[in-house]
């Protein structure tokens, strides 16, 4: 082979491998190029994450702090409600008032009057009569003394316990009847008719709205005191008045 031809031969050869070679480098920086946009992206997106989260840090705190205000607010007034609190538990109780709480009524509308005790429970107020002061003996007609006692219990019961729920209780001794058996066969026919006498000399009286107001008859059934002796029987024949809370 001639000298010439060898000298084509390796610029043949020089160029093929200079050719090679600048297509392995662009492929290299093709692909670093790759790299760099895939790099800047992912950047890009943690920069905006970071945004974000500074933004929902902002947000965060703005709520934490109005929170704090608003629990301040609160105390405030917790401790102002605290302070009432203690002046009014500090201040003293009218006796009125001590009345209300616990729900008893007032009875001093009922003193004095001929024949009658009163007395509460849990604001139901029962109110006695004595049998003696209300009818003669052997009748169910009231007399003229109980009638002025009931004058003066309806006017109470009208104008202190309007509105309220109230029943008429008759009571005997335990002594069977006898003179009078033509007019009552039992106990409990006297003592539902002598209920019934009083309940309408209460209604005549206008002391309650005849809708609320009823009567009733026990007989020697309810004793409050012992029917062996004189003065147990005489506390046994009554008449209660049972006036019950309002509601």
């Amino acid at each position: 082979m001639s000298s010439i031809s060898r000298g084509l031969l390796l610029l043949l050869v020089a160029s093929i491998t200079a050719g090679c070679q600048t297509t392995s480098l662009e492929r290299e920086l093709a692909y670093n190029q790759d790299k760099l946009r895939a790099t800047e992206e992912q950047r890009d997106r943690l920069e905006f994450q970071l945004a974000a989260s500074e933004r929902d840090q902002q947000g965060a705190i703005s709520e934490l702090v109005t929170a704090q205000q608003r629990m301040a607010d609160i105390s405030a007034k917790n401790a102002a409600l605290a302070a009432e609190n203690e002046m009014l538990m500090a201040r003293p109780i009218p006796s009125s008032a001590l009345l209300v709480d616990v729900g008893e009524p007032d009875l001093g509308g009922f003193d004095g009057i001929d024949g009658l005790k009163a007395a509460s429970d849990g604001g139901t107020v029962t109110l006695t009569l004595d049998q003696q002061v209300l009818f003669n003996s052997g009748s169910a007609e009231i007399s003229k003394r109980g009638h002025q006692s009931l004058i003066k219990l309806a006017e109470v019961l009208h104008d202190q316990f309007a509105g309220r729920e109230i029943h008429v209780e008759g009571h005997t001794d335990s002594t069977p009847v006898k003179k009078t058996k033509s007019l009552w066969a039992t106990n409990w026919e006297l003592s539902s008719t002598r209920a019934c006498s009083v309940l309408r000399e209460l209604i005549s009286a206008n002391a309650a709205d005849t809708n609320r107001i009823a009567a009733v008859g026990y007989g020697a059934q309810r004793p409050i005191a012992d029917n062996s002796t004189k003065q147990g029987r005489s506390q046994n024949r009554r008449v209660e008045v049972i006036v019950f809370p309002a509601g």
